[in-house]
């Protein structure tokens, strides 16, 4: 096991979906909320800076509590290279609203992230640069916790698609922190309650695991990927050109971002939720990068090692769906609210 550190239309709409998809100054600048709270009692606080970066900011909802809540971090979804922590303030797919205001009457705070996107152009980091961002707001928030009333051992990472993938990658890491780093941040945990994810992808590691495992159903075969799109693949790594992907250091970055082989029994609970793509071959970007087969696939390993999931997948056919009938917001509530058993 890796050590946890680190048909040609249809290759096409993948790989498009994966690559296009889905401050400390300012920290006690209270802003409009742009959600209507609809009278609970919590502070807005917008563009708080966790990095150095101009992209590295972050929103948060803190309700008004006399004693440290729980906390949601979202992660947003763009396929690392669009979105915005601004997604949370639209109706669309879900009703982001009304959940953080069922959050906050609950007594947990709720944050919104960016983080660095990839480069159009020139690209040398790769997608490891969008997840250390987010793993450093983690622990960003964890050292914080104090100035914002948190409880950092309740929080629960959630996101959607390319978010949902983020967050799935830093939940299933061995802890991530550097305990001998001159900057105390990072010398906080990145271990976090339970995951909550929606239309996620279950790896970044394509050449095995998303042509021997999640699509294995369909036939494609990673021939079809290099010979039409290997400069979509090249952007996901940081590399410029085939000799670069070939070195072996490409088979440890992929090995990085393989989700599904990080998966161990000491993870945490996840709840899994790819529902809203018809269960057929990928022949468009959004079959590809939220299918049911990602949720199927993190699923089987988590049952495999024997860890707690609610997970629902599918569409016209529903494939499986949760025998507890648990929502997303219910999980959430209640992983927040557990008591945590002394062995």
């Amino acid at each position: 096991m890796v050590n946890k550190t680190i048909s040609m239309n249809l290759v096409c709409l993948i790989l498009t979906l994966l690559i296009s998809i889905s401050c400390n100054k300012n920290e006690n600048a209270t802003h409009q909320n742009n959600i209507d709270l609809q009278g609970i009692n919590a502070k807005f606080i917008s563009n708080a800076t966790y990095d150095i970066y101009d992209e590295t900011k972050f929103d948060i909802w803190l309700p008004s509590s006399q004693i440290p809540t729980g906390l949601l971090i979202y992660i947003h979804g763009g396929g690392f290279t669009s979105g915005d922590k601004s997604d949370v303030f639209e109706n669309d797919k879900w009703d982001f609203p009304s959940e953080i205001r069922t959050l906050l009457s609950n007594n947990i705070a709720v944050a919104s992230i960016n983080y660095r996107l990839l480069e159009q152009n020139g690209e040398n980091e790769g997608i490891i640069k969008c997840l250390y961002d987010s793993k450093r707001f983690l622990q960003y928030i964890r050292y914080n916790s104090k100035t914002y009333n948190i409880d950092k051992s309740k929080i629960v990472l959630a996101g959607t698609s390319a978010g949902a993938g983020t967050a799935l990658w830093l939940g299933v890491n061995n802890n991530l922190n550097d305990s001998l780093n001159t900057d105390p941040v990072l010398r906080e945990s990145t271990r976090v309650k339970a995951l909550a994810l929606r239309e996620t992808q279950s790896t970044y590691n394509l050449e095995d695991r998303w042509i021997n495992d999640v699509f294995i159903d369909y036939g494609i075969t990673w021939n079809d990927f290099l010979s039409s799109f290997q400069d979509r693949i090249f952007k996901l790594y940081g590399v410029t050109n085939l000799i670069d992907y070939e070195n072996t250091t490409i088979d440890t970055y992929r090995n990085t971002v393989d989700m599904l082989e990080l998966i161990t029994p000491d993870d945490p609970e996840m709840f899994v939720e790819n529902i809203l793509t018809k269960v057929q071959a990928p022949n468009t970007s959004g079959k590809a990068n939220h299918h049911a087969f990602h949720a199927r696939e993190i699923k089987k390993k988590a049952d495999l090692v024997g860890i707690n999931n609610v997970c629902y997948y599918g569409k016209n056919p529903i494939i499986y769906s949760d025998p507890s009938g648990e929502t997303y917001l219910e999980f959430v509530i209640r992983k927040i609210n557990e008591k945590k058993i002394v062995k």
